[in-house]
């Protein structure tokens, strides 16, 4: 009976860590924004974090597509000229500056893998045999950065929530929908009585 009940601790245990450990900001995770994030800059955002430490944070906001293409951008259009994808919106931080996600079993040089095969790309080296569209390349205009503590503290205030990030979601077809697929999920747990009468404890998003 002992070493049932230690075995079950012992599982219940690891069960727990991978769990917080899921949880746990880190590079090549999801940020998904919270209710608790109003005003048009971050809410509804999946933010992919690209970096992740003591010394701050920095992201790409993978599903804020914009009407603007990456030519209309550039300083010389013939870099982009077959290029058939939108613009994204990565995040307020540095506008003059373009990030580059390339989906690719083999990276180009200086490319740093993020997650799966998904590699962030040094923009020259991208766009060297540059894709004919948006399924393996995505430029992004911006990034979301955050001082040392910063999202610790955000993060603590349940701003945002810890998601494992995948190849398909940040290449999705429909990025725009990303947000409602993993919105978190807000429980209200209350017994409050007014009136004699109990307010029922509810589960919604």
């Amino acid at each position: 009976m002992y070493r049932i009940a230690a075995f079950l601790a012992l599982v219940a245990w690891l069960t727990a860590a991978t769990a917080n450990a899921d949880q746990q900001a880190a590079a090549g995770k999801f940020l998904v924004a919270t209710d608790e994030v109003r005003g048009e800059i971050f809410a509804r955002t999946l933010i992919l974090l690209l970096h992740f430490d003591e010394a701050g944070a920095m992201g790409l906001v993978v599903n804020r597509p914009t009407d603007v293409t990456p030519v209309e951008v550039m300083d010389d259009p013939a870099v982009l000229a077959d290029y058939r994808g939108t613009l994204f919106w990565g995040g307020p931080v540095e506008m003059a500056g373009l990030r580059v996600l390339l989906r690719s079993d083999s990276a180009p040089e200086g490319a740093t893998m993020v997650v799966d095969n998904v590699h962030l790309v040094p923009f020259d080296a991208a766009m060297k045999g540059t894709p004919a569209d948006a399924t393996t390349l995505r430029i992004y205009i911006g990034y979301a950065g955050w001082a040392a503590g910063q999202l610790d503290y955000e993060l603590a205030s349940g701003s945002w929530e810890v998601r494992a990030a995948t190849a398909e979601l940040v290449f999705a077809d429909d990025p725009q929908s990303i947000w409602e697929r993993l919105k978190p999920v807000r429980e209200y747990r209350a017994a409050v009585e007014h009136g004699g009468e109990n307010l029922v404890a509810y589960r919604g998003r």
